[in-house]
């Protein structure tokens, strides 16, 4: 069944290249045709209708009456020539159903790939008719024809252009949104920026290159012999906002693609990287955190850089409505944004969320009849130490990321600890002072990497432990507190320059 179905989707491949090379090739000899003999043809015409095509010696009232009486008939013959270009033209390159779907390939996997097969097919030849017919026609608008064939003609060519614009835009959605198949996972380091691989700036020059051909096709013009400025037209200014609509939206749509592939994997082991200028990495090498971070990186380093480039060079290209494009553009790269930062902060938290209880409870602790506060206890040190070695994942990469990861670990950690804390009926003296010294330890430690409303609650969680304000006060906690933090510094000692960093804007 696999193997019948492959057959079929090959031969509507065969016959949509076949119709689209019996097309360019009934263009061109239109084109060919009216460049070559027509132009012989309608200054013969000329002659005739100036009453120039027989000597002077020869004149006759015989031969103004044939002058008189074949007029009509030539002007209708330059009409029906001219109607049969536009109609060959049209015909062949603005229909875009060209094959027929058979039952068998009616499903809409099959329909993705004709349509995706046909714009493949169409780019190739779409441009080399465009020109082809736009050089015929300004050679037709340079004769001295009648006014209303020109503004066919020109119509003609502007819906050409515009035609051509909507399958190059068509064909580089459809390469954008297979971007995720070229990624390799080699790393280009910068002292600001961070790492990230080259899918961005792949990205970026994909839409460079189309943006040259389009220039070339369809936003060249020729005013002074009546071609019409592309963006002055409404529909064109509509469709060309709709197509970087659909070119930013669907390289958002990369990442995701990206996410899940990476989601798939099982390997999660953290493994140091080089600091080396460049480093060749493959996702076979790579932990599946760090993988997430390398895709969170490239899409905050496209949010911040690569789309701001595009935009410029979509306006110094005469494209309208960028603003408002970017606007709701902007829409769907925070929404992806959140997507990801979600799945990277669950792929940290899941060891964290499974050990914590067990850690918390080991040696069968009971805070109800501890008995005796000698030291932050281990699963507070377990935290400090996982999270000392998300920190140095996530700053391996970029360190303009580690407050935005850190931060939403935090968030839920502590929602978590608030949660097994409120589950605790009852307090010994030392079990009390055992709580305020844990959660003073997380405090002091992690404290710059936690959002304002983490550390208040926190802070809130410290307070309704049973006499908190009594153990807060005491020389004894203090002391192991600080006993503590000396202990811990050679971990803690990155959070200190943890900074918050702004989201980035795709619109900046």
């Amino acid at each position: 069944m696999i193997i019948s179905r492959i057959d079929i989707l090959d031969n509507l491949t065969h016959e949509i290249k076949l119709h689209h090379d019996q097309a360019t090739n009934a263009v061109d000899q239109a084109c060919d045709v009216l460049t070559t003999a027509f132009p012989d043809l309608w200054y013969l015409i000329q002659l005739y209708l100036k009453k120039k095509l027989y000597p002077l010696s020869e004149k006759s009232d015989e031969i103004d009456k044939t002058y008189t009486h074949r007029a009509p008939e030539f002007l209708a013959l330059t009409k029906e020539i001219i109607q049969t270009f536009i109609n060959v033209v049209r015909l062949n390159l603005l229909n875009r159903s060209t094959t027929k779907k058979s039952d068998m390939t009616s499903s809409q996997d099959d329909d993705l790939y004709t349509n995706a097969d046909e714009t493949y097919q169409r780019v190739k030849t779409l441009p080399h008719c465009v020109q082809n017919c736009r050089l015929c026609v300004l050679h037709l608008v340079s004769l001295d024809i009648q006014l209303d064939f020109k503004k066919e003609l020109q119509q003609l060519m502007f819906d050409l252009r515009l035609e051509c614009f909507k399958v190059i835009m068509d064909h580089a959605c459809l390469e954008v949104s297979r971007l995720n198949t070229q990624e390799t996972w080699e790393l280009e380091c910068d002292e600001h920026l961070g790492s990230h691989t080259k899918l961005p700036n792949l990205f970026h020059d994909m839409i460079v290159t189309k943006a040259n051909i389009i220039y070339e096709n369809v936003l060249s013009v020729n005013v002074t012999k009546g071609e019409r400025k592309f963006f002055e037209d409404k529909e064109a200014t509509k469709q060309a906002a709709i197509a970087v609509y659909r070119l930013l939206g669907d390289f958002a749509s990369v990442f995701e693609l990206l996410i899940k592939d990476c989601s798939s994997s099982t390997s999660n082991s953290i493994e140091p990287l080089s600091s080396s200028t460049t480093m060749i990495t493959s996702s076979e090498h790579l932990s599946k955190t760090l993988r997430l971070i390398i895709i969170l990186n490239n899409f905050a380093y496209t949010r911040r850089f690569i789309l701001p480039r595009l935009k410029k060079i979509f306006l110094n290209y005469g494209f309208r409505g960028m603003d408002r494009v970017y606007d709701e553009v902007e829409i769907i790269y925070k929404r992806v944004d959140e997507r990801l930062l979600d799945t990277v902060q669950n792929e940290y938290l899941r060891p964290f969320l499974h050990r914590l209880e067990s850690r918390m409870y080991a040696g069968r602790f009971d805070w109800a009849t501890h008995i005796r506060v000698t030291s932050v206890k281990d699963y507070v040190k377990h935290i400090i130490l996982d999270l000392a070695r998300v920190h140095a994942e996530v700053y391996s990469i970029s360190s303009q990321l580690v407050y935005l990861v850190l931060s939403r670990i935090l968030s839920t950690l502590v929602n978590e600890l608030a949660k097994l804390y409120s589950n605790i009926n009852q307090f010994s003296k030392a079990g009390g002072m055992q709580a305020c010294l844990d959660l003073i330890a997380l405090q002091e430690c992690l404290g710059r990497c936690m959002e304002s409303e983490t550390s208040n609650k926190l802070k809130e969680l410290i307070t309704q432990i049973p006499e908190a304000t009594e153990h807060i006060k005491s020389k004894a906690l203090t002391d192991m507190l600080n006993v503590f933090l000396k202990q811990m510094q050679p971990y803690s000692i990155a959070f200190r320059d943890v900074v918050i960093q702004q989201q980035p804007n795709a619109t900046n």
